[in-house]
């Protein structure tokens, strides 16, 4: 069995990982038990991963530096994941593979100056907290991170 993880990512740690060079630990968010506490216990599987996915989408504010933000979805195995127990999702994947990746997420080209303002006024606060940090909940409400398969990391 297998579980989604996505993961924020520069570009150049995308390629990195695509050419088997990366690291051996990433930061990443999931469909955790303390996520789907947070949820609720009538939370369906897609909305945890859709959760999932927009925590990561937030820690790749604090945890990239690109103008856009970029995310790898992934489905590794549970052993590859280390959950520290926060409400937000937010774990360690380690030992990443570029052939467990399904999917990237990134921002339009419109969303550059509001990624910007986000990241901005972020500062250095936990995953938890940056969820409620105005700039970042609007630019989660206004802009939707785009879906492309892994073979068009090359177009983005």
């Amino acid at each position: 069995m297998t579980q989604l993880v996505f993961v924020p990512l520069d570009r150049a740690a995308v390629v990195e990982l695509r050419s088997g060079a990366g690291r051996s630990s990433y930061p990443g968010c999931a469909a955790t038990a303390g996520l789907a506490g947070t949820l609720g216990p009538d939370t369906a599987a897609d909305e945890l991963d859709f959760a999932a996915l927009s925590s990561a989408g937030v820690l790749a504010l604090s945890a990239t530096s690109d103008p856009l933000r970029l995310v790898v979805a992934a489905e590794v195995a549970p052993a590859q994941l280390v959950d520290p127990g926060g409400s937000a999702g937010q774990v360690s994947v380690r030992d990443l593979g570029w052939a467990q990746v399904q999917a990237l997420f990134v921002d339009e080209p419109a969303a550059e100056p509001a990624v910007a303002l986000a990241r901005t006024a972020l500062g250095a606060v936990d995953l938890d907290v940056a969820l409620s940090v105005p700039e970042v909940t609007a630019l989660v409400d206004d802009f939707d991170l785009l879906w492309f398969a892994p073979d068009e990391l090359d177009d983005l």
